[in-house]
């Protein structure tokens, strides 16, 4: 019994001295000039309620001035403890340096939701090659003859000569497509058809995942990345904000000043901030939280569709 408390006294310890980790390491530390290694950033942080937001610092062509990123992978998540809701989070980069040196990287900022956690220095040596200056320049191997055969030089010179074949048969195409044209009376060309209503659009994915009851899936991925996709989608086209590249943070500071009720922006924050936890972090959240999350995307699109385009749909019923 003693045993037990002293265990469970222990565990509440853990979780109350954890705090936010950030930092920064290189795979291999030390590299020949152009060999390439692996530079990763990684966060563990406590997620209780599954809607921390983190934004990663940006980088461009390069780590510094003579570190070079050649690849960068998308961020992803792993859960270091889930009975304390710590979650682990990196990026990783392919980099390499063609100039030998030591290479000192001071700490770099990682914000999770309003606070910025730094991470632990890091450095990089990059070796030069030697190179025997007392031996000339020679080939790797002799020079040898291969034979040319006459299939192969038809191929070099189609090669060759290409362009002005290609030219040539486009000048008679473009001869007996205008006798074409010219032998047909002009028709009158059809107006295209108005595009349609964003929330048509919405409402038609949304009703179809609701009929088939997507959210007693087992691939919740899959369901919340469709929901998710979307809702953004409306966005996009409802309120003119780059919602599909756009992160879930980013899409609520852009909806700042939006004619959306408080309410709804505290429903859009949830259901984008829960798809995230599903395709990056693997939770599993219950049946009942993915068809109350469908219902409120069907409510949110009614309540925000514009009145001109319920007008235009009139319309067009009416034409038909």
């Amino acid at each position: 019994m003693i045993r037990s408390g002293l265990y469970i006294l222990m565990c509440l310890a853990s979780s109350l001295v954890f705090a936010q980790r950030a930092e920064m390491l290189f795979r291999n530390d030390q590299i020949k000039i152009g060999e390439q290694t692996t530079f990763i950033l990684n966060l563990e942080y406590k997620n209780p309620t599954g809607e921390a937001l983190i934004r990663w610092p940006q980088f461009e062509e390069n780590l510094t001035e003579d570190i070079e990123i050649l690849e960068r992978t998308v961020d992803y998540d792993e859960i270091v403890d889930s009975a304390y809701n710590i979650y682990s989070r990196k990026q990783e980069f392919t980099v390499t340096c063609f100039e030998p040196g030591m290479y000192h990287l001071k700490p770099i900022g990682i914000e999770l939701n309003d606070s910025m956690y730094y991470t632990n220095p890091t450095q990089l040596l990059v070796q030069t090659v030697e190179v025997d200056t007392s031996k000339g320049i020679t080939d790797i191997k002799e020079n040898y003859s291969v034979e040319y055969s006459f299939s192969e030089k038809m191929e070099d010179w189609f090669k060759q000569y290409w362009p002005y074949l290609a030219g040539f048969g486009g000048l008679v195409a473009l001869f007996f497509l205008f006798r074409l044209i010219k032998s047909k009376r002009p028709e009158k060309e059809e107006p295209a058809p108005p595009p349609i209503p964003a929330h048509i659009t919405a409402l038609k994915s949304l009703l179809e995942l609701k009929k088939q009851q997507a959210w007693l899936t087992e691939d919740k991925k899959k369901y919340y990345s469709e929901l998710t996709y979307t809702v953004r989608l409306y966005l996009e086209k409802r309120f003119g904000i780059q919602a599909i590249e756009h992160t879930t943070r980013e899409i609520i500071n852009d909806l700042k000043y939006a004619d959306i009720s408080e309410e709804d922006k505290v429903y859009l924050r949830k259901i984008l901030s829960e798809a995230d936890m599903v395709k990056f972090a693997k939770l599993k959240p219950e049946d009942s939280f993915g068809e109350e999350s469908l219902y409120k995307s069907i409510d949110f699109v009614e309540k925000t569709k514009k009145e001109d385009e319920l007008n235009h749909q009139e319309d067009r019923e009416n034409g038909e």
